[in-house]
């Protein structure tokens, strides 16, 4: 995925089911109240077509809607570097949303304030364990692709839109 406007909210499959997305990250699916109809493969490389990341299914469980039914989404751990890119884009337009600017060196704590939450939610998001991966492999990277996009939203006159926090 390239950078781009940050995808949050509800995204429609072909089969009828919704997934919803939280920084560009597929997190949750719902079968909309069509029951479970699609097999699990199927539904499965949809998501991962939608949301060009592999996904497993959480247990299903009833929804907010009677009849409903809605699971949690697991991403591969071996697509954590990219779950941790896109949360480092939508960190960039959270940033120059608030500030206008893009973020430079002397922000650090910027960096390791966001580079910190979303590390966490990216092993979480990936369903690994807490430990198992390096913060440190993956820092600067996180930050060089933070401040490329902060750079790209100012130069193309973009004001991101934010969900709020």
């Amino acid at each position: 995925m390239h950078n781009q406007e940050v995808i949050n909210g509800w995204e429609s499959l072909p089969n009828g089911f919704d997934v919803e997305f939280r920084d560009s990250i597929p997190v949750r699916i719902s079968d909309n109240g069509h029951g479970l109809t699609v097999p699990e493969e199927v539904l499965l490389e949809e998501v991962s077509a939608l949301g060009r990341l592999h996904v497993s299914l959480g247990e299903w469980v009833p929804g907010e809607r009677t009849g409903e039914q809605e699971a949690s989404l697991t991403v591969s751990g071996q697509e954590f570097s990219e779950v941790l890119r896109r949360l480092a884009v939508a960190s960039a337009a959270l940033f120059v949303e608030r500030f206008h600017k893009t973020v430079d060196k002397r922000e650090v704590d910027w960096d390791r304030m966001e580079f910190t939450r979303d590390f966490r939610i990216a092993i979480e998001v990936c369903g690994l364990a807490a430990g198992s991966v390096d913060m440190n492999d993956h820092f600067n990277d996180y930050v060089a692709a933070m401040h490329e996009e902060t750079e790209r939203l100012i130069g193309s006159g973009e004001l991101p839109l934010v969900e709020p926090e």
